[in-house]
């Protein structure tokens, strides 16, 4: 009988640690139970603002490389037509006045339950060099983990709403020059009121603008508001688009 029982917990101790190990090789995101909101969250930090100028802008670069990061921010999702691929980022901003982001690609080998866009999210991997990152660099053999899930109210193909402003000049760009992959897709954008037709960054002008036609019956809030969009993708414009000021 003692020896049928310790058979027994030998079996079960080996069965635990085989299911440990599954969940430790379980892919580039962690499926653990987390909250969700209907709020894009806001992430704030000063100290990844700097590390991201003086890497990309001060030649920092070769200092991080093959260095092992944490990074804690938004998940976001652009669509690359000239490299035809998807990239992924884990972004923040400098501070509350949100002009200013930093954002880090992802190196993303298993897309099988990734967060949605818009979620706080931790990612965990190594910062590595790589011509096929965009801006060089990207974190590559990622743990994701969800820290809270954004349910998004009204999801669209491509949820610019859940871009930082350099990511969302990023996808603009594709769209201006590359319409035909977004052909028929719908969106969500903001951005400030340029003209009656044209869009434009919501912070920083002559950094970009793209033409939008207004679904039939909307109103235009006036020149300078910032204002929410929603549509679709026809012709390289932002069309029949749904309009709403925002703070």
């Amino acid at each position: 009988m003692k020896n049928t029982m310790k058979k027994r917990l030998i079996l079960l101790v080996l069965l635990c640690a085989a299911a440990l190990a599954c969940t430790a090789c379980g892919g580039d995101n962690n499926a653990a139970e987390a909250s969700t909101t209907s709020e894009l969250p806001v992430v704030l930090n000063q100290g990844e603002y700097v590390l991201y100028q003086n890497i990309f802008y001060n030649d920092y670069g070769s200092r991080y490389d093959g260095t092992e990061v944490t990074k804690q921010g938004v998940f976001a999702t652009i669509y690359d037509a000239y490299s035809s691929m998807t990239r992924y980022y884990v972004w923040g901003y400098l501070d509350n006045t949100k002009c200013c982001d930093w954002q880090w690609e992802i190196k993303v080998k298993n897309t099988n339950n990734l967060p949605a866009n818009g979620s706080l999210v931790s990612v965990k991997g190594t910062f590595t060099s790589s011509d096929d990152a965009l801006d060089g660099y990207w974190i590559t053999d990622p743990q994701i983990t969800v820290k809270t899930k954004y349910e998004n109210p009204a999801p669209a193909d491509l949820d610019m709403c859940t871009l930082s402003d350099t990511l969302e000049r990023v996808q603009v760009i594709n769209i201006l020059n590359r319409a035909e992959a977004f052909e028929g897709k719908s969106f969500s954008a903001y951005g400030r009121i340029l003209s009656m037709t044209m869009l434009q960054d919501p912070y920083y002008d002559g950094s970009w603008q793209i033409p939008f036609m207004p679904k039939a019956g909307t109103q235009t809030p006036a020149i300078g508001t910032t204002v929410e969009l929603r549509g679709t993708v026809t012709g390289g414009k932002l069309a029949d688009c749904m309009l709403k000021a925002i703070n």
